[in-house]
């Protein structure tokens, strides 16, 4: 392969065998020798030059992730993936080539492949949105975690960076005795730096009271190079249980103020800290408690100021209600004082509950947040160079009457290209979608009784109905066929549905409701089926193609 414009090759590896290892040789016959990890995979960072011929060679190790990084315009042109064809050469991929899989999507962030999950440290800096993430680059399941990382100038179309975190050294020397690594975090952007916060975590593979996670900062003026990690909180306060860890930061009445996911005397609860100078936190208390039962812990807290309101959102952890649904996210509006929080009304984040862990940031007056969209139910399907999880498309946020409304963020109308329908007060068969990657559109005149089906596979099938019981996603022969996934409203107005492959994400009247739901479909033909006794209220219906993020 040839270095092009980039100056860095940077190699995964790990020996199958002691003497394991990767060589880099280059045309000018310069060997160089590198050891893969003994017990873990080893990052192993090679300088090269510029426009110049090189071979990787393989010798008794597995490398799980390999690219080129390093070039005059980084966050622009992003990191180059090499991987190996069936001779074992390591070739450069096309992103547009590469991301084009029936079971990848294909306008939700995705990383390259394997396993990545909750968002970490969104911000806007110096002309980019930023999105660090939870990743495993060895495989679709989590593991010892690593931060990810992505650019973007739209909040759309995303560039891949290098690897920014890795797992302790403990853990990647003891990898079968040890778990945990790099934990999520959040960011605070100040003029000329950001700073970042995230947990870090090591204990035995099943968590217990010899897990510890401690919170720790370090900083970046360019957001390619790291300061050393600094430790800031290293235990959690007297009753806080050992899940102790996602910190974000946000400023309100003039302090600085960090939340915290625990449980305290065992109730899940968000912790509040508070700082003058972002490196000493002093514990305040808990900012609330959930009282309801069976919740481990919370996760990945957030909490801002919105509209007037204040709204503080947790992942529940080990969380089922009524319905069946697992590990739903909470919000809760209310008033905040003098680091008292008096809540007022909740609800939930996402009614559909494959959306956990979302963390927002604010640019230019909009407060954006981002979901992990997360399989709890089991129904990802493996295959070679594949990718398990995804992120939701970003999320405008806003507080009316004391609930959360979520909107699709503006930017996302650029994606449309051609009409696959246009009408009204008409019922729609769509058949044979190629690829399964659509958005519709609908109005409606009254509330009335429908069913919409949105993916069809070898006889499953997912749908999205409204009747008696209200508007609800249901699928059928599929893990997830006993759980109902109800939205909480009392009609349905309009309708914003987004199809990307296996993901749907459905909008209800202008954000009052939104839910997130896989749904595997390995034709890549998809559908859009709508059926209702009263098509006359049907007042607008559109349907559009939408483009690949990964099409440049």
């Amino acid at each position: 392969m040839n270095t092009g414009k980039y100056t860095k090759l940077e190699i995964f590896a790990r020996a199958l065998h002691a003497e394991g290892s990767v060589r880099v040789i280059s045309g000018g016959g310069e060997c160089r020798r590198f050891p893969g990890g003994k017990a873990y995979y080893k990052w192993i960072k090679v300088p090269v030059e510029k426009n110049t011929e090189y071979e990787i060679v393989c010798e008794e190790c597995q490398v799980s992730i390999c690219y080129l990084s390093d070039c005059e315009n980084l966050l622009e042109e992003g990191v180059c993936y090499l991987e190996q064809d069936e001779n074992g050469r390591f070739i450069k991929k096309e992103e547009k080539d590469w991301y084009d899989s029936p079971i990848r999507e294909a306008y939700h962030f995705t990383p390259w492949k394997n396993w990545i999950n909750d968002p970490n440290g969104l911000c806007w800096f110096q002309g980019y949105y930023h999105m660090f993430y939870q990743f495993n680059p060895h495989g679709q399941k989590w593991s010892h975690m690593y931060w990810g990382h992505a650019a973007s100038k739209d909040l759309i179309h995303w560039t891949h960076l290098p690897v920014v975190l890795e797992p302790q050294e403990e853990i990647l020397n003891r990898p079968g005795e040890l778990s945990g690594g790099a934990f999520s975090g959040s960011a605070v952007v100040q003029e000329d730096e950001v700073i970042f916060y995230l947990t870090r975590s090591m204990g035995p593979p099943v968590d217990g009271e010899q897990t510890r996670q401690q919170q720790w900062m370090m900083k970046s003026g360019d957001m390619l190079h790291f300061t050393e990690e600094k430790l800031v909180i290293a235990g959690g306060p007297a009753g806080a249980s050992y899940d102790f860890r996602d910190p974000k930061v946000m400023r309100a009445d003039g302090k600085w103020y960090m939340v915290l996911g625990s449980a305290l005397d065992e109730k899940a609860a968000i912790l509040l800290y508070e700082s003058e100078d972002l490196e000493r936190w002093n514990y305040r208390g808990p900012l609330l408690v959930e009282e309801e039962e069976g919740i481990r812990c919370v996760e990945c807290p957030d909490f801002m100021e919105l509209d007037g309101k204040y709204l503080a959102i947790g992942a529940l952890m080990h969380h089922q209600d009524p319905f069946g649904r697992y590990q739903m996210s909470r919000y809760y509006v209310g008033d905040f004082a003098e680091g008292v929080f008096t809540e007022e009304s909740r609800g939930w984040f996402d009614f559909s509950s494959n959306c956990y862990a979302m963390q927002s940031f604010e640019h230019e007056g909009r407060r954006i947040s981002i979901g992990w969209i997360s399989d709890f139910y089991g129904e990802h399907l493996e295959v070679e160079n594949g990718v398990c999880g995804s992120m939701t498309i970003p999320r405008e946020m806003h507080i009316r009457d004391n609930r959360l409304y979520l909107t699709p963020v503006k930017e996302m109308e650029a994606l449309k290209s051609g009409i696959l329908y246009q009408g009204q007060e008409e019922e729609i068969c769509l058949k044979g979608i190629i690829p399964n990657t659509y958005k519709a559109e609908l109005e409606f005149t009254k509330d009335i009784p429908f069913s919409i089906c949105l993916s069809e596979n070898d006889g499953s099938r997912m749908m999205l109905v409204n009747d008696e019981k209200g508007l609800r996603l249901t699928t059928h022969g599929v893990k997830s066929e006993h759980i109902t996934f109800p939205a909480d409203v009392e009609r349905v107005e309009k309708l914003e549905i987004f199809v990307d492959r296996r993901t749907a994400e459905i909008y209800v009247n202008d954000g009052e409701a939104a839910g997130t739901k896989l749904f595997y479909d390995t034709s890549d033909q998809g559908c859009f089926i709508l059926h209702t006794d009263t098509p006359e209220c049907i007042k607008r219906a559109e349907v559009f193609c939408m483009r690949s993020i990964w099409e440049r």
